[in-house]
């Protein structure tokens, strides 16, 4: 494998970029003078991703980039792994796998006729994917959490939901983009988990007004990212990739993202024609079957998630108690950094 981004620290030093291979980091500060910008911070390299990128890509496929990085470079278990992005704005694409939105049709309606109803709801994907577009809802960039960092579960949150994405990140600006070109306007792609609170997506008070994004999945630590970030010329075909997760030993999502209804360069160019996407940016690009609320089993504290996606890492999050009046606090932490 390439070398991949990530983001770190040590000894309580600010987070900083770095080339993780192999086991071992280098800070990017390494090859400012080839050219590299932005590299005290990972939002600052992403503000200057499209003149670092081929730079980026060249050294790390250099053989003598790899050498160097084996030889002097420290082992990841000796630094802090943060989130390995750090967007201005993240978009979540809602319903977009067709076995999730199947699978949720058939709990919802229990149906007798099992297979009819499967092939009804098939049908329905289908006619929303010619004649539709996505449905995206905005998620707090304060959400954004480091993977391997503990999840805190507040008393009273019954129905905290977990969900492994294909994480976007964005490289280039990006306004009125076609499909056909989405792709060019990829930084790379990271596992992310977009941790929802089923009982808040619609509100028992005001139940009229729809969806509210901001109660069900926006506070802090509802979105583990990383735990790194593979650059997208070293993934040659996303709609192979499966993200998957696990609840405490046992597999509850394993997908594949040719399953999605509205593929990543379709979400691109249809947010790209409603906003502009900055460097940065990041999409959640849907949920595989199998969340939480399917098995009528939510988050806990004691429980461990593990989340994955083919080629892009493994994230393992511990669910632990919240600290009483402090629900973005670890007993015995003290403050979320």
């Amino acid at each position: 494998m390439s070398p991949v981004l990530v983001n770190v620290s040590i000894a309580e030093c600010t987070p900083f970029p770095a080339l993780l291979f192999d086991s071992r980091v280098m800070a990017l500060a390494q090859w400012r003078t080839s050219g590299l910008r932005g590299t005290s911070s990972i939002g600052e390299f992403f503000d200057e991703w499209d003149g670092n990128a081929e730079r980026l890509k060249r050294l790390a496929r250099s053989q003598a980039t790899q050498a160097l990085i084996a030889e002097r470079g420290v082992e990841l278990a000796a630094f802090r792994v943060h989130a390995p992005i750090a967007p201005r704005q993240v978009y979540c694409t809602i319903g977009n796998y067709r076995e999730q939105v199947v699978q949720a049709a058939l709990d919802a309606q229990h149906a007798a006729d099992a297979p009819g109803r499967r092939e009804a709801v098939l049908a329905s994907i289908e006619t929303r994917r010619r004649e539709g577009t996505p449905y995206v809802c905005l998620k707090g960039a304060a959400a954004i959490a480091a993977p391997f960092e503990p999840l805190p579960v507040e008393a009273g949150l019954s129905t905290l939901d977990w969900e492994v994405e294909i994480g976007v990140v964005i490289g280039r600006h990006a306004r009125n983009v076609e499909a056909a070109h989405a792709f060019d306007y990829v930084a790379g792609y990271c596992v992310v988990n977009d941790i929802t609170l089923r009982e808040r997506v619609v509100r028992a008070d005001v139940p009229v007004l729809g969806t509210d994004w901001l109660q069900s999945k926006s506070r802090a630590g509802w979105l583990p990212a990383g735990p790194w970030l593979v650059p997208a010329w070293d993934v040659e075909a996303p709609s192979a990739l499966r993200p998957w997760l696990r609840l405490n030993g046992a597999l509850m999502q394993d997908g594949l993202a040719g399953d999605m209804i509205f593929g990543i360069a379709e979400q691109i160019a249809y947010l790209s024609k409603h906003t502009s996407l900055q460097p940065g940016d990041l999409i959640c690009t849907g949920t595989p079957a199998g969340i939480g609320s399917h098995y009528g089993r939510y988050l806990r504290a004691g429980d461990v998630l593990e989340a994955g996606v083919s080629a892009l890492g493994v994230q393992r999050i511990v669910c632990v108690e919240a600290i009483a009046g402090r629900p973005d606090a670890v007993a015995g932490r003290g403050e979320e950094q």
